[in-house]
């Protein structure tokens, strides 16, 4: 039995954080700004577990002047999720074959997963495991989750094969034995022959 890992954002939903700049921004009257080391910063924490998302939520309504709850950033991100059709069509197939386990392994946090199964009804249906960062307590490229998820499975790392639209992720999953390719536009039609091989479709 062999194993497709797919990470969630850009691969299966695709986001532009762009829009959540602009979102905060309208909300607490002020202009757009990039990222500060210190939103990156909380965005780690939440991501890994480390904060709830209600904390989280705490942090934006200070520092950005806004007063949201939870729901109200559920929602953003479910107005930013979008079907990525190329992620998504590999996600189905896989879920299809009775020879092929599918497993997500992805740097995300409560919030975002209900935003997604908020918008698409059954969204994780057919999926083996869900392995998420906030439950793990560790992001990639963290090798540590890579081996949780190795771990947790029994399984090498020759028998997983997994996209991810992230460099670092990649060569931090290779590191760690598993067959692992960067899906971004320009690699999709090689990432679909790539699988076929490697799982027999």
């Amino acid at each position: 039995m062999k194993h497709f890992l797919f990470d969630i954002g850009n691969v299966l939903v695709d986001f532009d954080t762009d829009n959540l700049l602009r979102e905060m921004a309208q909300a607490g009257g002020r202009e757009s700004h990039a990222l500060t080391e210190k939103d990156l910063s909380m965005i780690d924490a939440v991501e890994k577990g480390w904060l709830t998302d209600e904390e989280y939520v705490g942090y934006l309504n200070q520092a950005k002047g806004l007063s949201w709850t939870v729901g109200d950033l559920v929602a953003v991100w479910s107005r930013m999720f979008s079907i990525n059709e190329t992620g998504f069509g590999l996600f189905a197939a896989a879920k299809q074959s009775e020879e092929t386990r599918v497993h997500t392994v992805s740097n995300i946090a409560r919030h975002h997963i209900d935003a997604i199964e908020g918008k698409w009804k059954g969204f994780f249906d057919g999926v083996d495991r869900l392995f998420l960062s906030y439950q793990i307590g560790s992001r990639k490229p963290d090798p540590a989750i890579y081996r949780h998820v190795l771990d947790s499975l029994g399984v090498a790392g020759g028998e997983c094969f997994f996209i991810d639209d992230r460099p670092e992720n990649i060569e931090a999953a290779r590191d760690e034995g598993i067959e692992a390719h960067i899906f971004i536009p320009g690699n999709h039609a090689v990432i679909q022959k790539k699988a076929e091989t490697f799982f027999g479709w």
